[in-house]
């Protein structure tokens, strides 16, 4: 992909809740209703369902292939890993207990009883066979490197060690040892992640590309929900897994997942009921529903939106045009003019808010890298362009720019 710049700035959730406290998997949510059945007086429970909008069909919901957010919102309700973050604090999950040998290297997880959506039991077998499979490189896990902390991980994937050098190893059915190449004092939040999630064997041998995780019949998961169905381009259903070691949390019983692309479509599907969640609304909402939605919120969240270069094709193989380009935007236009959902321009890829090893915000240590975030630096752009061989932009050749479909994107890349 050839990129026109790098645009970069903390994106910001915009959550209309229909229903307070929801805690997707294991909180209240939903609407019930008491109904008699079989004459009994006794009033019965309706099922629970929180009717959501993904957006998207995720390109896959494969723990150890997935590489986006729209994945991860289903492989999260679907899968559990040896640790989760709930309400905002690593808990223990698959694992019961761990420990950490006084050199910081040699974890040791003890697993819960536990099992799978079909019964069986989850094993540290498990965890080891996921594990290697993600960092094996026919794989090819786009996110294996999150497991190079791992002693021999790196050199498997790269093809220069063995999978049987990759220091995880299952002791027994309820004891999974790892060894990491150094301390690392976040490796336990790490295997909250989704890539450290575990799947079966036999599962995974159901369908090539990670085509058995969309398929009911073949997928299997040891989360809060299960997969009941998949239809491509219009909705995924999750069913409580009955199975999952905290299902009495569970207050959903299903989890009906709608692949809606078109903002406005999405919004008068939540405001006709339709709907009871949505993550996003067409920019030139958001004047009329902060003014008139008491549920319409706007809450941060820590993420980072920007485009990528190819470096292997001209113009953008040249330093200098690649620099112009980034220095010829300006991010605080942006976020005040197109996006206007209290977005910050940023000149990194980590946002505010993250800290670093001596608890300073990272951001502000690392800087802007020379980029003024308040306002385009044309001049510098043309002297670099001039630099380059294109003296205000004479012969400059055509580059295409691809973006994400959705209106905003649109918006973003047309400004841009």
């Amino acid at each position: 992909m050839t990129a026109v710049a790098r645009y970069v700035n903390l994106e910001v959730f915009l959550i209309l809740l229909l229903i307070a406290g929801l805690t997707a998997g294991c909180g209240t949510s939903g609407t019930t209703e008491a109904g008699i059945e079989n004459g009994d007086s006794k009033p019965t429970r309706a099922e629970m369902i929180l009717k959501w909008n993904l957006h998207t069909d995720p390109k896959t919901i494969d723990p150890q292939l997935n590489s986006a957010s729209d994945g991860a919102d289903i492989i999260n309700n679907l899968y559990e890993g040896l640790m989760r973050y709930t309400g905002g604090e690593l808990r223990p999950a698959m694992a019961s207990r761990y420990t950490i040998s006084e050199d910081l290297l040699t974890y040791t997880f003890y697993l819960r009883d536990a099992r799978w959506s079909d019964g069986k039991p989850v094993t540290a077998l498990d965890f080891e066979y996921t594990w290697k499979r993600a960092l094996d490189p026919t794989t090819a896990s786009e996110y294996a490197f999150q497991l190079f902390y791992i002693k021999g991980g790196q050199e498997y994937f790269e093809g220069t060690g063995a999978k049987d050098d990759v220091a995880v190893k299952a002791l027994d059915d309820k004891t999974l040892q790892i060894t990491l190449t150094t301390p690392t004092p976040y490796f336990i939040s790490l295997t909250s992640f989704f890539t450290y999630m575990p799947v079966r064997s036999d599962a995974v041998a159901g369908g090539t590309d990670g085509s058995w995780a969309k398929n009911p019949r073949m997928a299997v998961s040891n989360g809060p929900f299960k997969l009941a169905e998949y239809v491509t381009g219009s909705h995924i259903t999750l069913e409580k897994n009955d199975y999952y070691w905290q299902a009495d949390q569970v207050k959903l019983d299903r989890l009906q997942v709608y692949m809606i692309v078109d903002l406005s479509t999405s919004l008068t599907a939540y405001e006709s009921g339709d709907l009871d969640i949505i993550d996003n609304v067409p920019v030139q909402e958001i004047p009329r529903l902060l003014a008139e939605d008491p549920t319409f919120s706007i809450l941060p969240m820590l993420g980072t939106y920007y485009y990528i270069f190819n470096v292997t094709r001209p113009p953008t193989n040249d330093v200098l045009v690649r620099r112009a380009l980034t220095l010829a935007i300006d991010r605080k236009a942006l976020v005040q003019t197109i996006t206007k959902a209290g977005q910050l321009p940023a000149g990194g890829m980590v946002p505010p808010g993250l800290k670093d090893a001596n608890g300073h915000d990272f951001n502000r240590t690392a800087g802007n890298h020379g980029l003024d975030v308040e306002r385009a630096s044309i001049e510098e752009a043309r002297k670099l362009l001039a630099e380059a061989g294109y003296p205000d932009g004479k012969d400059f050749p055509e580059i295409v720019l691809l973006y994400n479909t959705s209106d905003i994107h649109k918006a973003v890349a047309e400004a841009i």
